[in-house]
């Protein structure tokens, strides 16, 4: 196990294991954790003996938002710092997972706080422990705005009367609330979560992987995409896949009546 200050790395087989671990500021996202956060996803998307990554916290906390006591004790103007940590750091951060090749878990063991939301739901498919909660406090406690993409995701994923709701509010989501709403996939017991995200991990990277890259394309075009549009990279999409090496194999287990074995390697 590699550790670096603020990110712990860990392989679990071909699963890349990434544990924020600053359990004093509730892994809250200061300009080291980001960082150290982007350098590890850098490495993980590169490295070819890594088909899946696992995002989640150590402590009570999996990310308790923006990193405040280090943003009032900026040596500039407080808007100008934040301007910066955001362009530099934070839209940086949430564009690699957004856009990352490999599948992406997120974990939330405990706490998820404003930006801590938004890295959350970066990630391809969101588990959540059952004490976990979720709260964007920006508008009602802080008098900010929403960041770390939550504008964008929230009203995406549960509706727009309900990410209203919860932005202006700042009501605290449960876990099971989350599930329920549609913000996360699952919601597990504490004691469960950490060996069903392995578990779930693992069996994503087992995929296909020309297959998932173009169907995460074809789902991130499909926010902006006509429906027109949409059956068209469909059809372009598709052609590519009937014509792979991987979907000759899942034909030929199809046929065999046995479990397809994709080798195909991350590029």
């Amino acid at each position: 196990m590699n550790t670096t200050t603020r990110v712990q790395i860990m392989n679990c087989e071909a699963v890349r294991v990434l544990t924020l671990d600053d359990v004093e500021s509730r892994n809250s996202l200061s300009e080291e954790l980001a960082r150290e956060l982007l350098g590890a996803l850098a490495l993980a998307v590169t490295d070819p003996s890594v088909r899946s990554v696992l995002l989640t916290g150590r402590g009570k906390a999996f990310c308790a938002g923006g990193n405040l006591k280090q943003f009032t004790h900026a040596d500039e103007p407080l808007d100008r710092y934040v301007g910066r940590v955001i362009r530099e750091l934070y839209t940086p951060l949430a564009l690699a997972m957004h856009r990352f090749k490999k599948p992406l878990i997120a974990a939330v063991n405990g706490a998820a706080v404003g930006a801590g939301v938004g890295l959350a739901l970066c990630a391809d498919v969101v588990l959540a422990a059952s004490s976990a909660y979720f709260v964007l406090p920006f508008v009602p406690v802080l008098g900010a705005v929403p960041d770390m993409g939550t504008s964008w995701l929230v009203p995406r994923l549960i509706g727009q009367p309900r990410a209203v709701g919860l932005l202006l509010t700042g009501e605290r989501l449960s876990a099971d609330d989350a599930h329920a709403a549609g913000l996360i996939w699952k919601a597990l017991p504490d004691t469960e979560l950490e060996s069903a995200a392995l578990t779930l991990a693992e069996s994503l990277g087992a995929l296909p992987m020309d297959a998932l890259q173009r169907t995460k394309l074809a789902l991130a075009a499909a926010r902006h995409n006509s429906f027109e549009e949409q059956l068209e990279l469909e059809r372009e999409l598709q052609m590519a896949s009937f014509g792979s090496d991987e979907f000759r194999e899942g034909l030929a287990a199809w046929r065999e009546d046995r479990r397809p074995n994709f080798r195909s390697r991350w590029r």
